[in-house]
């Protein structure tokens, strides 16, 4: 099955899903769009968050990261568990960390690590899963340009968690739950945990791989961008 493949293709998909558990990193600034949750935005009366959650509805659990208050559903939710990392907004590696300690009393072999602002990500989660099996250490989207999306991905969960540590370990940082709060994930990038980690490409649609970085974004898809109602704001 290809990234372009039809319906009964990602119907197939999901019937077929390996075990998993789920990430979204929903803790992003929205510097470009004002400091506002993107989360928050709604495409089709329905908000980027909830379109994230949907796209993991097979997961075993699903660690929602975000310092950005949550809406109750997702508090609410007994699937999710809500986390944030630190330092606040210190990027995806101790997000990631984040979310790994909060799903760590029955971590699944597979975890979907996925950002909370794409539009149409469901299908692209159900192709990465259906490829998942046959790789060392996972599968992570590539979009229509070539460019890897390792926040649209499906990573082995200890491979994932020896490489994310390892990086934080590296820049001075720790993982989430560590007890070190000094330094932790300063410097750590996405690209140094994939270069610990054997993974595949994956051809995705360029509406899988969509999300909203800018007012062009929101507009494109139809999103009305609020003017400070929703601004990200730290959860003590």
């Amino acid at each position: 099955m290809t990234g372009n493949s039809g319906d009964s293709g990602i119907v197939a998909a999901q019937r077929d899903a390996v075990a998993h558990d789920a990430i979204v990193l929903a803790g992003g600034r929205g510097s470009r769009l004002g400091g506002i949750d993107k989360t928050a935005l709604t495409i089709g009366g329905v908000s980027l968050a909830a379109l994230a959650i949907r796209a993991v509805s097979n997961a075993r659990a699903v660690a929602y990261v975000s310092h950005a208050p949550v809406p109750r559903w997702v508090a609410a939710d007994r699937r999710i568990r809500v986390a944030g990392e630190e330092p606040p907004w210190g990027g995806p590696v101790p997000a990631i960390a984040a979310g790994l300690a909060g799903l760590d009393d029955d971590a699944q072999q597979f975890t979907v690590v996925l950002a909370g602002d794409l539009v149409g990500a469901a299908p692209a989660v159900a192709e990465l899963l259906a490829r998942v099996p046959y790789t060392v250490d996972g599968v992570i989207g590539v979009d229509p340009d070539g460019h890897r999306q390792p926040l649209l991905a499906v990573y082995r969960t200890p491979a994932l968690a020896a490489a994310v540590a390892d990086v934080l370990g590296t820049t001075g940082g720790a993982p989430s739950g560590s007890g070190s709060r000094m330094g932790r994930g300063k410097g750590a990038s996405m690209r140094a945990v994939l270069d610990r980690l054997e993974v595949r490409g994956v051809a995705l649609r360029d509406s899988w791989c969509a999300d909203v970085d800018t007012a062009a974004d929101a507009a494109r898809h139809g999103i009305a961008v609020p003017t400070g109602e929703v601004r990200c704001v730290r959860v003590a």
